[in-house]
């Protein structure tokens, strides 16, 4: 320590207030608060044994300048302001949380509120909820609440342009909407809608099953049977919901448990929400460059965490579940701040030790849940040894994307998209002279195939070979069935087959935007991919078209990303191929081998699985056909008798 630095040391007043420390160029590389300046710096700089993180951080420091404050609420606010001000190296900084998707109940002139996902929120432009991992679970999320409250999503210019017609849209045909902008649901009871939104976007399941009975009671009671039957099927879907979720606790007390994992400067931070005694989501977050203790990174994490959510909603959870003590001064100034911005007296428990005040610590399970989400996901993140790049960066998905994210981000570069590409969908044809004509649809989910999502469609236009025509049946379908709300749009398309499969895809979107079924901000980018042949190298390579442009897309030294897109197109053909084998082999069938007696689906697999055709079959004797498991003498004999006797050759049966 320099002899400026000591001096300075010494004159430190004992008030309250900020502390920031320098390196030797004069940068902030730490902002600190305390409710004794003096004490809380000495500490730094004591001869006791502060541990290798804190000798690193007071290795760098040169400088402390000091601000002092009237209280400690002064100081956690100056503090704040003072990062998010300098960014210093060595605080925990979580970044804003726009490229993560909110779902937002927004005001509305007409007065009635709509619901829409957005990825960014501004104060008092209504009410937020997330921030969510997946652009796909806000999704699926909006088309539940559709399905059971009926709320509009469109925007107020449609709104009013419905109103003006006196004609509900589709959403309102498709039972989606209860069509508020042409009369036929009043304020009173839009605004009850809305309510029963806010508790299940909030956790308050039971809370919203309990109003909801006592007005199917009182419907019942008034012999109003239809509109009874219709809350007991908003009943049936919530208690769906209930049951997916996971019940940690008998009370209905509002819960955020933080978890934490770290190795050397490295640390990933879990909180689990639980609302009414149920985990309703997780937040992720991964951090480096961090040289603070175990209790001053999670005061640090704590007063930014809840400072930004109070900036957000003002919503916060009644008790907060620590797994390590923190500073008492650190605890008090954000309970402090939590009860002046949100009016609510909010605990914060230690509970990470398995028994305090002589009783078992009924919160030891969520707490250990915690932490071991936090070590899953550092190590997902850091790989092995270590080694990933992964920065400062703020909230991450509960997964872990690791490399997938990084290829999603250079795809979205490479490709020029607004977003990263979450969802992606790839179509593919399979047929054979226009038989058997079919399409497939295979998907990445934050670069991960999620066959759950993937789709199989028989075309029913077209018999002869027209591939362009294929993919349109398709693509028509795929789009129709997201205006009708039942498959929501991905963030990107991808055609297989090059240029002219883009123009299809092309055309199809521009029907559905001209029409009006979709909005163009909900189009997703459209992309096709292509074989081409390197004759310099002799190497297959595949190239990637974008609309509008003539030359593919060169993705430079980016191989990895166009190889994320190859698998995908080679699912979609494998998942093409398969459909069109399976309703060419049914249809043999149904010709063939189920047309004799004592041949059954089952029967028939085990023949395929043994001699591969129905030429091998024809051609296989009677005793080696009753070798073959659930083919008994008498099947034998009638499949043998039904290849070889002269009144089958006589009819000139196909033989396939």
């Amino acid at each position: 320590m320099n002899e400026d630095l000591t001096v300075k040391l010494k004159n430190v007043s004992q008030s309250p207030g900020v502390y920031l420390m320098k390196n030797a160029g004069g940068d902030v590389i730490y902002v600190g608060k305390a409710k004794n300046l003096k004490k809380r710096i000495l500490q730094y700089f004591s001869n006791k044994k502060a541990g290798v993180k804190t000798e690193h951080l007071v290795s760098k420091i040169h400088d402390i300048e000091t601000i002092v404050s009237q209280n400690e609420l002064d100081a956690f606010l100056l503090e704040n302001n003072l990062i998010k001000q300098y960014k210093p190296k060595y605080n925990i900084s979580l970044k804003d949380d726009k490229s993560y998707p909110y779902i937002r109940i927004a005001k509305s002139k007409t007065g009635f509120p709509y619901i829409i996902k957005t990825r960014s929120f501004k104060k008092g432009d209504g009410e937020y909820f997330g921030p969510y991992s997946s652009s796909f679970a806000v999704t699926q999320t909006i088309k539940t609440i559709n399905k059971i409250f009926k709320i509009r999503t469109c925007t107020d210019n449609k709104f009013n342009s419905y109103a003006a017609k006196k004609k509900p849209c589709l959403y309102y045909q498709i039972n989606r909407c209860a069509a508020p902008c042409c009369g036929y649901i009043g304020t009173s009871g839009y605004k009850e809608k809305v309510e029963g939104i806010r508790l299940l976007l909030s956790g308050k399941n039971r809370q919203l099953l309990r109003e909801l009975k006592r007005s199917m009671d009182g419907y019942v009671r008034g012999l109003n049977f239809e509109a009874a039957i219709k809350i007991r099927d908003k009943i049936n879907a919530i208690t769906i919901i209930n049951e997916k979720q996971i019940t940690v606790l008998k009370n209905e007390k509002d819960i955020d448990a933080i978890g934490f994992y770290g190795e050397k400067d490295r640390i990933d931070v879990v909180v689990i929400i639980i609302r009414g005694g149920k985990i309703v989501g997780t937040k992720n977050f991964f951090f480096k460059n961090i040289y603070l203790n175990d209790d001053e990174m999670l005061s640090a994490f704590l007063n930014q965490y809840y400072s930004k959510n109070l900036e957000i909603d003002g919503k916060i959870s009644d008790e907060i579940l620590i797994p390590v003590n923190i500073n008492i001064d650190d605890k008090n100034s954000l309970l402090s701040y939590i009860k002046q911005f949100s009016a609510k007296k909010v605990k914060i428990i230690s509970a990470g030790k398995t028994v305090f005040n002589g009783k078992k610590n009924k919160y030891g399970d969520i707490i250990a849940m915690a932490l071991e989400n936090a070590k899953k996901n550092f190590l997902e993140k850091a790989g092995e040894g270590g080694s990933a790049k992964v920065g400062n960066e703020g909230e991450k998905g509960a997964d872990g994307k690791g490399r997938e994210e990084k290829l999603l981000g250079i795809l979205k570069d490479v490709l020029r998209l607004d977003k990263i590409p979450e969802i992606i969908e790839c179509f593919d044809i399979s047929n054979i002279s226009g038989t058997y004509a079919v399409a497939a649809k295979s998907v990445l989910n934050n670069g991960k195939k999620d066959t759950s999502l993937y789709r199989k469609y028989r075309i029913r236009s077209k018999n002869t070979p027209d591939d362009y025509a294929m993919m349109y049946e398709a693509l028509y379908r795929r789009f129709n069935n997201a205006a009708a709300g039942k498959d929501p749009l991905p963030d990107l398309i991808m055609a297989d087959g090059g240029k002219g499969q883009l123009n299809v895809l092309v055309r199809v979107s521009n029907e559905f935007k001209k029409k009006g079924l979709i909005d163009a901000k909900d189009m997703p980018a459209l992309i096709a991919i292509a074989k081409a042949k390197d004759s310099g190298k002799n190497i297959e390579t595949d190239n990637i078209y974008l609309p509008n442009r003539k030359n593919e897309v060169n993705f430079g030294k980016n191989k990895e990303a166009i190889f994320l897109l190859m698998r995908l197109r080679d699912e979609a053909h494998r998942f093409a191929v398969s459909y069109f084998s399976k309703l060419k082999r049914k249809s043999l069938v149904s010709s063939e081998l189920l047309n004799i007696k004592g041949v059954g689906r089952a029967v028939y697999k085990n023949l395929m699985d043994s001699l591969g055709s129905v030429e091998n079959v024809k051609n296989t004797s009677i005793n080696q056909l009753s070798d073959i498991k659930g083919v008994n003498k008498t099947a034998a004999q009638n499949i043998y008798d039904y290849f070889h006797n002269d009144r089958a050759n006589s009819f000139n049966l196909p033989i396939k």
